[in-house]
């Protein structure tokens, strides 16, 4: 089974939206010190999956550090614009410029200290802003587009790490009757704090369809100190989920570096298996348990 743990947290990046991209000319990496977006690493069956395990986990503290201080300052906020003092200290300043169909959220921190979960006190200055228009009936026909922006910087204070987290993050959804379409698209995120590095840049990660079937697709690119390099995510063939089905009927995860591997999904195996593993075109591994890869509808 050595195959499906090289490629389980993978497929759990990919659910969540992190995914391929481009080399030298993508995106301007600010806080890529050691050039890691240019660094191949090795994708096998014999590969180390502590090191993905490691970029899964850095990506994760990042986005749920951003997660656990916009909700701590939003229970304290109230009217249009204010500054609030943050739970230990600094401040947060607050503009409010929505209307009706349009939030737009400003945050300017000001070494705002606050207890987290995924790294302890934590004293953070920069501005964060969500944007999001909408439009229609939640129950019916409904759109909305929204966007998160972010430069923050800082320090975990219990071991003075510098923090530094910046990029932008944009959301797409629409339903029209039974038909529902979500599309999370990120030109760059990164996440520094102290020696560790982890990115995500180009990714385009698509759900559409209805309450029956909905279609999964992902492209992008992730970038480590946890891998020492990038790999790329992409879905040569859309994996289609039934709902209700354990696993996806069809369709084709690849992740590529120093070596290309792909997860197969029912159908698009060669032999009707509920997962296929294979490398640079070699099935390497097979399972009908799809929790093995990480990978539950």
């Amino acid at each position: 089974m050595r195959g499906l743990a090289v490629l389980s947290s993978v497929t759990l990046l990919a659910a969540c939206g992190g995914g391929g991209g481009g080399g030298s000319d993508g995106p301007d990496l600010t806080l890529d010190n050691d050039n890691l977006a240019e660094q191949t690493v090795e994708v096998g069956p014999e590969s180390d999956v502590r090191g993905i395990l490691g970029l899964q986990d850095d990506i994760n503290t990042g986005q749920a550090l951003i997660l656990e201080v916009m909700e701590s300052l939003r229970t304290q906020h109230s009217g249009s614009s204010d500054t609030i003092s943050c739970e230990q200290g600094g401040t947060a300043t607050v503009t409010d410029e929505g209307a009706d169909g349009r939030i737009d959220d400003k945050w300017l921190l000001q070494d705002c200290v606050i207890n987290t979960q995924v790294l302890g006190s934590v004293s953070l200055s920069g501005d964060y802003r969500f944007v999001a228009t909408f439009s229609g009936d939640e129950e019916a026909d409904f759109v909305l587009e929204g966007s998160e922006t972010y430069g923050i910087e800082g320090l975990r204070l219990s071991n003075s790490e510098q923090i530094k987290i910046r990029g932008r993050a944009d959301a797409d959804y629409s339903r029209a009757g039974s038909f529902a379409s979500f599309i999370d698209t990120v030109d760059v995120f990164e996440f520094k704090v102290g020696d560790r590095y982890a990115a995500i840049t180009e990714v385009e990660t698509r759900l559409e369809g209805n309450d029956a079937t909905v279609d999964f697709t992902t492209k992008g690119k992730l970038i480590g100190s946890a891998i020492g390099g990038y790999i790329q995510l992409s879905t040569p063939q859309v994996v289609k989920i039934n709902n209700g089905e354990a696993c996806p009927a069809s369709g084709i995860l690849r992740i590529a570096s120093n070596g290309v591997a792909e997860i197969l999904f029912g159908t698009s195996t060669e032999d009707d298996d509920a997962v296929q593993i294979r490398v640079d075109g070699q099935i390497v591994d097979s399972t009908d348990d799809c929790s093995a890869i990480g990978f539950i509808p």
